[in-house]
Parts: structure tokens; C-alpha cells; sequence
């Protein structure tokens, strides 16, 4: 007869720290968040020269790191112009060079500043 009067007690005393628990794990919760914004800002890549519209791009191909039979092709396809940058300038829009409009909206980790001499 003690086993279920036991049970009830730990019960109750499970209920009884339910809000504490609950509180601990909303404050370890927000401090690996924090942590993870930390290091997230601390080794995000910088753009050394930042992008204008009108600038000649590559368009970087991702989907290839992970693709083993693809190891030696070429990652970057075309040559593109930024035709807007997005507010948050971190997203592009791309034409092509005759000035038809690329589909779609690329993020700027795919995009690779083509650097050129001309001499």
C-alpha cells in the first residue's frame, strides 16, 4: 500500500516544480540561442566589396559540393548582371547580358563577384 502513496507524493512533487522547470528550460532555451547568434556573427562570411547593380557575377552552383560524380565540374554558371538589389542586400535579381530578366531571387552566397583585368 505505500508503493501507490509514494508514486502520488513524487507525483505531487513533480507538479509542484513543474513552473520552475518549465522557467529553466525557457532561460537554457534563449542562452543557446544567444550563443548560437554569437557565433553565427562572429564567423559569417563579409563581402570584402560590396555588390552594385550593373556589377558582373557568377552564379555558384551548390548543389554540386554534394554530389561526388559532379567533383571536377565547373561550379559557376554564366555571366550575369545585377539588375536589383534587394533591401535586405543580402538577395539579388540577375539578368542576363542581352538584358533578359533571370527567374528568380539568388541569395548572395551564390553570388561570385567576376573580377576582370582589362588591358
Amino acid at each position: 500500500m505505500h508503493y501507490r502513496e509514494d508514486l502520488l507524493a513524487k507525483r505531487a512533487r513533480q507538479l509542484k516544480r513543474r513552473m520552475k522547470d518549465l522557467e529553466e528550460a525557457k532561460m537554457n532555451v534563449r542562452k543557446m540561442r544567444l550563443q548560437g547568434k554569437a557565433y553565427f556573427d562572429k564567423n559569417r562570411y563579409e563581402r570584402r566589396q560590396e555588390l552594385q547593380v550593373g556589377d558582373l557575377v557568377l552564379l555558384y552552383n551548390s548543389i554540386l559540393d554534394k554530389q561526388l560524380s559532379q567533383k571536377v565540374k565547373n561550379r559557376c554558371n554564366g555571366l550575369y548582371k545585377i539588375r536589383v538589389i534587394c533591401q535586405d542586400r543580402r538577395t539579388y535579381l540577375l539578368s542576363k547580358l542581352d538584358g533578359m530578366k533571370m527567374q528568380g531571387i539568388y541569395a548572395g552566397n551564390r553570388i561570385k563577384c567576376l573580377i576582370y583585368n582589362i588591358e
